[in-house]
């Protein structure tokens, strides 16, 4: 299998967001389709990063008038786009997604799939049109698991706990903060937030284990 992984900048609606309030995202184009002769995309982000700017980013979607709906649950966030700029359009059939979209410091990460070279170049091709892009990797090889389906299964508290405590040093080592910080950062009683944090980490560790099966 062809595995190819592409560094993308251009002008769409959420790069410049998760820049200016400093998170990162992943996601997948949901769909596109044209209605009255315009153009439509509908998508899909998990927010990251502190809650206050996953706040702010929310917020911001109102002001971009490409945007015409957007529904935000937690960290998830709906989109439907009216853009001709977009990229999601100009995948062939024969390519799939081996990661969702990743959004970090003003691009986008592509992981695609091919059973063959030829759509990943031509994808390639069609999107220097309208866009910065870099290809980072272009070999033959295994793909490695995709994990999306299991974000779902975490509670929106298992997940922010899961984030506070990485985001503050809890998994590093030595540990650069305690529970009872962390419990405190969230707002939460010690044991509350202690019980949130580890369910989180027992579907995440279910998940990595029958991965390695």
């Amino acid at each position: 299998m062809w595995i190819a992984k592409l560094r993308i900048r251009h002008d769409d609606w959420i790069l410049d967001k998760t820049l200016k309030y400093n998170l990162t995202a992943s996601g997948i184009p949901l769909n596109s389709y044209k209605k009255n002769g315009k153009q439509y995309h509908n998508g899909m982000v998990f927010l990251n990063g502190a809650e206050e700017n996953k706040q702010k980013f929310i917020n911001s979607l109102r002001k971009d008038q490409r945007i015409k709906k957007s529904k935000a649950v937690g960290s998830q966030v709906y989109v439907l786009i009216e853009s001709e700029d977009h990229i999601a359009p100009l995948m062939d059939d024969a390519l799939f997604f081996i990661k969702p979209v990743f959004f970090e410091k003003g691009y986008e990460y592509w992981e695609l799939g091919s059973w063959e070279k030829k759509p990943i170049k031509e994808f390639y091709t069609q999107i220097k049109k309208i866009a910065e892009v870099k290809i980072l990797k272009l070999r033959q090889e295994n793909p490695s698991v995709f994990v999306q389906h299991a974000v779902p299964r975490l509670t929106e508290k298992q997940k922010r706990a899961l984030e506070l405590a990485l985001e503050n040093g809890y998994y590093t080592y030595p540990r650069t903060i305690s529970v009872e910080e962390l419990a405190q950062k969230a707002g939460m009683p010690r044991t509350t937030f202690q019980e949130h944090l580890r369910k989180g980490e027992a579907k995440l560790m279910h998940l990595l284990i029958n991965s390695l099966s």
